[in-house]
């Protein structure tokens, strides 16, 4: 089933989620929870925030890994109905979803985005002008208002002027390349890139320092144009798949795991770079630790990844190894990484994609 990622779903348990990927099961929709109410569970190594009437914890999955392991295996007691046993899957990998008899309301971004520019401008407070201002900027791309909407805390009316990030979606494949083409070479007075300073401190936040030098990843990430900031504020740009665009149809393949895997290959496609969960179609695969097998895609959970490599580069990756048996084509082998369940074992230290350079 297609539902469209970075939608907002809030569920008649009170929590707020974030839709998670564009294919889903048909009994509901894969998300990540960002805000959970404290009234059955509660954690004091995730932020507090007070919205909707409720004293709310925010689930972040770089928090301290012994006090995240302990709130995902509460939450797992608390709320079983939104977690998914996938038959697709091993049994140990980790999916939250939302069935769809527990679905309270969905905000849709494009609908939101279409609601706000339609807004008399002088009614807005400035948060939501620099928004404005900002879509109207991206619209000089040439894409339509219908190929943009607005998230998380933009879309749900519970920002904080100054503090809140704008998280901007874009629906189509070709037109976030589109966009990402025109923001390499448009000028504004309030657009900003990240400083390597910045990005050096989002680095240390996301532990990658066993990983990366920090002149590696402020070079690869740096070119990256989906993060930067417009009159202030942060901006996320993110990208979703239409549904005649999917690089994959949950239901249509199964997957066995076969353990952790250290490999090399040269990207042959990175179209698919953009979205989450992504990936880079790979070629010349050459297994350094792990079961030596070719390997021919490279799949990933986290933003972090999007966009971090191009096309004929050589990538590294350590990740979960697995066997795809398609209903229909050829048995292949992928390796993933970022699976929710990664986040509270020492996967979360060890995997990575990093870009290296040709010999």
């Amino acid at each position: 089933m297609h539902f469209y990622e970075s939608s907002i779903i809030t569920t008649k348990d009170g929590l707020h989620c974030q839709v998670y990927g564009n294919e889903h099961p048909i009994e509901g929709i894969l998300v990540k929870p960002k805000y959970i109410p404290t009234d059955k569970i509660e954690s004091d190594g995730l932020q507090y925030r007070f919205i909707s009437g409720k004293k709310m914890n925010r689930l972040n999955l770089w928090s301290d890994k012994k006090k995240l392991s302990k709130y995902i295996e509460d939450f797992k007691k608390s709320y079983p109905h939104y977690i998914l046993h996938s038959d697709l899957h091993c049994k140990d990998r980790l999916f939250f979803y939302v069935p769809i008899d527990k679905i309270e309301r969905i905000y849709y971004p494009r609908h939101g985005l279409k609601e706000l520019m339609s807004m008399p401008f002088t009614s807005l407070d400035d948060y939501l002008k620099n928004v404005h201002e900002f879509a109207t900027f991206l619209l000089g791309s040439g894409l339509k208002i219908k190929d943009l909407g607005i998230t998380y805390s933009t879309l749900m009316g519970h920002y904080m002027t100054n503090i809140s990030d704008i998280n901007i979606v874009v629906y189509g494949k070709e037109n976030f390349w589109k966009l990402m083409r025109y923001l390499e070479i448009v000028k504004h007075p309030k657009l900003a890139w990240k400083t390597n300073k910045q990005w050096i401190n989002f680095f240390n936040r996301r532990n990658r320092f066993n990983i990366f030098g920090n002149d590696k990843f402020v070079e690869l990430m740096s070119r990256k144009k989906s993060e930067g900031y417009f009159g202030g504020p942060l901006f996320v740009i993110f990208g979703a798949e239409k549904d005649d665009e999917t690089w994959h149809r949950w239901g249509t393949e199964k997957y066995s795991c076969h353990g952790i895997v250290k490999m090399q290959a040269i990207v042959e496609d990175d179209f698919s770079s953009i979205v989450r969960p992504g990936c880079y179609l790979v070629k010349d695969s050459k297994v350094i630790e792990g079961d030596d097998v070719k390997i021919d895609k490279v799949a990933f959970y986290s933003r972090d990844y999007c966009m971090l490599a191009k096309k004929d580069e050589t990538i590294e990756v350590c990740g979960m190894l697995e066997k795809v048996e398609p209903i229909n084509g050829e048995p292949y082998y992928r390796v993933v990484v970022g699976y929710f369940d990664a986040y509270i074992s020492d996967r979360r230290e060890k995997e990575y994609i990093k870009v290296i350079d040709n010999e």
